[in-house]
């Protein structure tokens, strides 16, 4: 089983449609790591503002952090190899990297299950 461990900037949700402006791209991979098989591929998001202390555990993050700051954000790693720092990889990367197929699903939703954040 591949692990993905995505380390997210501050941010009232992790589904990109909150707020004034929708993150296409986060929109599309949170659709995607909703789809992934969790007997493949077991996912851990943390978020900057609601799980401030995984980011100081995890040494890798940590570094990361001390000498770039929070732009570094967001942080990817599959099986603890670095994968992108900055920006969020995309679906097909992410699909070549974990050896998955790439399913292409657009939300429709807000982070809040219809309600306001």
């Amino acid at each position: 089983m591949k692990t993905l461990q995505i380390y997210d900037p501050a941010m009232c949700c992790s589904t990109g449609v909150c707020g004034p402006s929708v993150d296409e791209q986060l929109v599309e991979l949170v659709a995607f790591l909703k789809g992934l098989d969790g007997d493949n591929v077991a996912v851990e998001r943390y978020n900057l503002s609601q799980e401030p202390g995984a980011f100081v555990t995890n040494p890798a993050v940590k570094k990361i952090l001390d000498e770039q700051g929070v732009d570094a954000l967001p942080v990817v790693f599959v099986d603890g190899a670095l994968v992108s720092s900055g920006k969020y990889p995309s679906i097909t990367e992410l699909s070549s990297i974990l050896s998955v197929d790439t399913v292409t699903v657009k939300a429709t939703n807000t982070c809040c299950g219809g309600g306001s954040c």
